[in-house]
């Protein structure tokens, strides 16, 4: 009697952590004002970033996008910003470190059809760029996951 009850529990014990680890992941919900991006995030999405947050970015100003085009994104790996390039024009930029200065400032210098802008930021940061995206990440490992995300495009 004893070990049918014990059969019995292991089995009601294994079905749910079953259960539990095959839980579908639920379809990405897009905010309105990004929905010019949203085959790109459903990409990052399925490929295993699970993107948490979006808000704007800081960056709308310095690559000269519309409103909601530069992205802020929280996920599950950490913070990044996708830059869309409604003109498909990434191939025109170039991003280039210039330095790394002794109070911790990285320096980067991005230039466009000839004209460079300089970038400083207070951490090392890793860059992706596409035709039409920009994707900007201070973590090396969010920054490969989005690399290889990027390539399936």
């Amino acid at each position: 009697m004893l070990r049918k009850i014990c059969i019995i529990f292991v089995f009601i014990l294994s079905t749910l952590t079953l259960g539990c680890s095959q839980q579908e992941s639920k379809p990405l919900v897009v905010p309105n004002e990004y929905q010019h991006a949203k085959d790109i995030l459903d990409l990052l999405n399925n490929e295993g970033l699970k993107i948490q947050e979006i808000h704007n970015s800081k960056y709308t100003a310095f690559f000269n996008t519309n409103p909601n085009y530069s992205m802020y994104i929280k996920s599950d790996m950490g913070v990044f910003e996708l830059v869309h390039l409604e003109h498909k024009n990434g191939k025109e930029i170039d991003i280039v470190v210039e330095e790394a200065t002794d109070s911790g400032e990285y320096k980067y210098v991005v230039s466009e059809n000839g004209v460079e802008q300089l970038l400083i930021l207070g951490s090392e940061n890793y860059f992706n760029k596409s035709d039409e995206y920009i994707t900007i990440s201070r973590d090396k490992d969010l920054n490969d996951k989005i690399k290889k995300a990027l390539e399936v495009q």
